[in-house]
């Protein structure tokens, strides 16, 4: 495959927010929680992601992004935005401040701006990094990252018990939605989507949206063209909800420019500080991750005397 047989040097954003509900809903049947009561199901997974990660790809540079808890460019052009969303559940909420120890622990870059989403950044770096010959992989499970995917920029999409990692790259997003790359906001426009509250074309799913990019090309071009669509839910859709496809597409589309105080070069991976990450999965009784890291010390001193 292409990104095994590159040798540019290779950048790994993580979703940060998308990988923690991950980890937490993964182990929500059997929940992990010390014998002090604190829950540690999404540190656990969130931290064995990671550790899968370096062990299997190596990443050259490394970053975690997140959201902040300020409203959006969004919010203020479309104040329903994610409005249907419900809050982060408390056990979620008590492990954030030990997340953010975790990572200061593994020596990875927490990167925020308030007024933008983690898409944002994450776009922003991707664009960035392979404008500066990195391939980009953005790990997380998202559609909304497929806009980005092109021949340096990849979605790594983390697997779980039943399904293995799956990287996109332009022709695995075609063969899972019907459309390229660069037509994914007039694909996602036109569907909407239900978990950001973003309303779409009423009476258009996933089906009748790729129909519709196939035809006609853009969002744009399907409104211009209503008239001639010979399915009646379809075209009635279109012809009423102007307005709402495209503020979807708008709503939809990541922004590539956010100004960051954080160059590329900042993201370079670093060792872990293991005394202090070592401290931190005995209080959390991480005992099998414990033995992980003594066999990581154990093989740096391997390296370190050869």
């Amino acid at each position: 495959m292409h990104q095994a047989e590159s040798k540019r040097k290779r950048l790994f954003l993580l979703d940060g927010y998308a990988t923690l509900y991950r980890s937490h809903f993964a182990l929500i049947r059997n929940p992990l929680i010390t014998s002090y009561g604190l829950p540690t199901s999404a540190l656990f997974g969130f931290t064995n992601q990671i550790l899968k990660l370096l062990r299997k790809e190596k990443p050259d540079y490394l970053a975690a992004i997140f959201d902040t808890k300020e409203k959006t460019f969004r919010h203020k052009r479309y104040p329903e935005y994610k409005a249907t969303r419900e809050k982060m559940p408390e056990e979620l909420v008590t492990q954030l401040p030990h997340l953010w120890n975790l990572l200061n622990a593994m020596q990875i870059i927490t990167l925020s701006k308030p007024g933008f989403e983690a898409d944002d950044i994450i776009g922003t770096l991707a664009r960035e990094g392979s404008k500066d010959g990195m391939d980009v992989f953005i790990v997380s499970g998202d559609k909304d990252f497929m806009q980005l995917v092109n021949d340096h920029v990849f979605l790594y999409t983390p697997g779980g018990r039943f399904m293995d990692t799956r990287i996109y790259d332009s022709k695995g997003v075609e063969e899972k939605w019907g459309v390229p790359p660069e037509k994914m906001i007039d694909f996602l426009g036109l569907m909407g989507d239900s978990s950001d509250n973003i309303p779409g074309v009423r009476g258009v799913g996933e089906k009748s949206a790729k129909k519709l990019i196939i035809e006609f090309g853009s969002l744009e071009n399907a409104l211009e063209n209503a008239e001639k669509n010979t399915n009646k839910r379809v075209r009635n859709g279109l012809m009423e909800c102007k307005e709402d496809a495209l503020l979807s597409k708008e709503l939809v589309t990541i922004d590539t420019n956010v100004e960051l105080n954080c160059g590329i070069s900042e993201l370079i991976r670093n060792d872990f500080d293991l005394s202090t990450l070592r401290n931190l999965f005995q209080e959390f009784e991480f005992f099998g991750l414990v033995k992980q890291l003594d066999e990581m010390k154990a093989d740096l001193q391997t390296k370190e005397k050869i």
